[in-house]
């Protein structure tokens, strides 16, 4: 769309978070309809109050030809829109997904089936939605400020061409695909869950560049992933990375130790910071949680803190997902 968003400023150091930010952000569905993913990431990023997602998903459906009146009853109540009762049962999931509070059951995927979803299509809402809050967290970790492009729908000459915009920005259905091979943990029940859908290739891509990097230790993004699994009730998710985690050392006590206090004396200085502010990614008060970012960079790199935010954002999603496989 001709320009650079925030985020590459903000997290360009560390590039492998800025190639997942970009790549997460395409809307490539096999199952799912791409006209429900704008409708996601809007209501979740207004449930996460992410200022920057927010404003830009708010922005692009006007492009797509949503009413601001329309707009704002979506924002008020789910049954003020005129949404099909469809829609309606994918955004509560993914409301569900977004605050896992309790984590979504099988009831709440029963309701998506009744009214038509497949479960190849529930897997990709699920998808889509724990995608959201990783952006959300990225974006709310770093205050990254609301885009200017959201005063493009004001421009007359814009709203003019806006049948046009939408259509080169509008998503289309793509052919299921083969799964990703190889595909070796952590990670690989929910991403072979996500089937024949390109969002298997994305997530992959996305966990595997992650853990090469080189900023922090593969055993401190680790641990990050068990401390948030364990705090969202995501038993696969802290499982997995607790197996991972004996392959570098850490003796199934010490794991345990770190997950009930995050604190123990296994862990080094740096650790001894990054896996209480895993815990406090779960569920978080935006100004708080950016104010704990900020005193990590007094104390740790910017490279440091924006792999750890993102690993954090990373492990949140991954963890929200895996209802997929539990309750689906």
């Amino acid at each position: 769309m001709g320009f650079l968003p925030a985020w590459a400023y903000r997290l360009g150091r560390v590039p492998w978070v800025v190639r997942a930010f970009a790549r997460t952000t395409q809307v490539k569905l096999a199952y799912m309809s791409p006209d429900l993913w704008p409708l996601i990431a809007f209501v979740v990023s207004q449930d996460n109050s992410c200022r920057y997602c927010y404003g830009a998903t708010r922005t692009f459906l006007r492009i797509f030809g949503y009413h601001e009146a329309w707009i704002d009853r979506l924002e008020r109540g789910l049954q003020l829109a005129e949404i099909s009762p469809a829609q309606q049962a994918a955004l509560r999931l993914a409301r569900k997904v977004s605050q896992a509070n309790p984590r979504p059951s099988a009831a709440d995927l029963d309701a998506l089936a009744r009214v038509g979803f497949s479960r190849s299509a529930v897997a990709e809402i699920t998808y889509a939605a724990a995608i959201v809050c990783f952006h959300n967290r990225l974006a709310t970790f770093f205050a990254l400020p609301p885009q200017s492009f959201g005063r493009w729908m004001d421009k007359p000459v814009l709203r003019l061409l806006r049948p046009l915009v939408a259509s080169q920005l509008r998503d289309r259905p793509r052919p299921p695909v083969a799964p990703p091979v190889p595909n070796d943990p952590p990670c690989a029940e929910v991403i072979a869950a996500l089937g024949g859908s390109p969002t298997a290739h994305i997530l992959r891509r996305t966990v595997d560049e992650a853990l090469r990097s080189e900023v922090l230790p593969r055993r401190t993004k680790l641990l990050s992933l068990a401390v948030i699994g364990r705090a969202l009730g995501c038993a696969r998710a802290e499982d997995e990375a607790r197996r991972e985690l004996a392959g570098v050392g850490l003796a199934e006590a010490d794991v345990e130790e770190i997950l009930a206090n995050l604190a123990s004396p296994r862990l080094d200085a740096r650790e001894q910071l990054l896996v209480p502010f895993a815990r406090e990614t779960v569920r978080y008060r935006n100004r708080a949680i950016q104010e704990r970012t900020r005193a990590l960079a007094e104390r740790l790199s910017i490279e440091e803190v924006i792999e750890a935010a993102a690993i954090a954002a990373l492990a949140n999603a991954v963890a929200r997902m895996s209802v997929i496989l539990e309750t689906c």
